[in-house]
């Protein structure tokens, strides 16, 4: 009789070991990388960059789980959302879900935040309301930090570039060069402005774009080429001459198959192209590439994918094309993924086995104790 004690208190001692053991030995937790692809060398989206039916479903999937946008604009800026509805109206696989002031709480959608946070919902933002003064800078930076998902931001021009210097282009390349190093989680979109201006408007326009393109290609940025997706329809590009004094100059301008009033001062048609360019946009961004020569290795967990692709940027050369250079990139991509998640995914037989074997391994030992005590 003496024993039953010692008997009852190696069971508790089991169970409670069982319980402890079976709540700390747990698999290895793991975190799914939904980090956006780097560019080395930079990325330019222009009229190159418009046939989406080459973009592989994989990758239009892979944008829309890991690539959420805030963007900002005016009227012309519209023209990308426009693209992108009638884009999702002709085919559903390119959903988008845009918020106007918010972020969409959507999956398997490409979601836009399409405004400023804290802004009374007004998403006509200026360029004084996103990166020209201070406060604009900080609506910028709130609404970034009260939606830590977002992970692209872009800003774009109206007609600002017609007439602005070469002090103040700087000035935006330069504050957003500075809000990419204060968001290195965010990737920050350039943009050219678009060209429907002519004249000696369309000429400053043009000579600000270049210094948007040469600042970008040289700094590894990424740019979305408006100006160059106005120029292009159906393979040809449309140009007039300027004469500054000296030099007769031919300037890319909006194509005459563009010339309209559809949507955002503009047709359906140039917008669908802009749309086009975007989703090409994101699907690179989010790691996919059109290469020319792809090596693929596979681990357990890791996938690492390096490609190279050659584009061609805007809009010609001194006679004909608006400035014509060849940017070479490459693109690694890492995700990392795993077939265990968390311990609350593991069937709960498989608990029971384990808090089972633990508790059967501790009556074996504590019994052992007890015998050679007893001894």
């Amino acid at each position: 009789m003496k024993r039953t004690p010692y008997i009852i208190v190696s069971i508790l001692i089991a169970l409670l070991l069982s319980l402890g053991l079976s709540n700390t030995i747990q698999p290895r937790q793991v975190t799914i990388d939904h980090n956006l692809a780097d560019w080395p060398g930079g990325l330019v989206i222009d009229h190159t960059c418009i046939d989406i039916d080459s973009i592989p479903e994989e990758w239009i999937e892979a944008a829309q789980d890991s690539v959420i946008i805030h963007y900002a604009h005016t009227s012309h800026g519209s023209q990308i959302t426009t693209g992108l509805d009638r884009i999702e109206s002709q085919n559903s696989t390119f959903d988008v879900s845009r918020g106007i002031c918010s972020l969409p709480e959507t999956t398997d959608s490409l979601c836009i935040f399409d405004g400023q946070d804290n802004n009374g919902g007004d998403n006509y933002i200026t360029p004084d309301e996103y990166w020209e003064t201070q406060s604009g800078i900080d609506l910028t930076q709130g609404t970034l930090d009260d939606n830590p998902t977002l992970n692209v931001s872009l800003w774009s021009w109206c007609t600002q570039l017609n007439y602005y210097s070469t002090e103040e282009v700087e000035d935006y390349l330069s504050i957003i060069n500075d809000l990419e190093t204060a968001n290195p989680n965010v990737t920050f979109v350039y943009m050219t402005c678009n060209a429907q201006g002519t004249g000696s408007d369309g000429y400053n326009r043009w000579m600000n774009n270049n210094l948007i393109r040469d600042y970008c290609t040289s700094n590894n940025k990424i740019l979305f080429d408006f100006a160059d997706l106005d120029c292009w329809s159906n393979g040809s590009q449309n140009t007039y001459e300027y004469d500054d004094g000296e030099t007769v100059h031919t300037i890319p301008v909006e194509h005459e198959d563009f010339n309209g009033g559809e949507a955002g001062h503009t047709t359906y048609t140039s917008c669908e192209q802009k749309g086009k360019a975007f989703w090409w946009l994101v699907a690179s961004l989010a790691g996919w590439n059109a290469p020319e020569t792809t090596t693929t290795t596979t681990t357990e967990t890791t996938t690492t994918t390096t490609e190279t692709t050659t584009t061609t940027t805007e809009e010609t050369t001194a006679t004909t094309t608006e400035s014509s250079s060849t940017t070479t990139t490459t693109t690694t991509t890492t995700n990392v993924a795993t077939t265990t998640g968390n311990w609350e995914d593991i069937p709960l037989r498989t608990e029971l086995f384990l808090g089972a074997g633990i508790f059967l391994a501790s009556i074996v030992v504590l019994s052992l104790i007890y015998s050679r005590r007893s001894g």
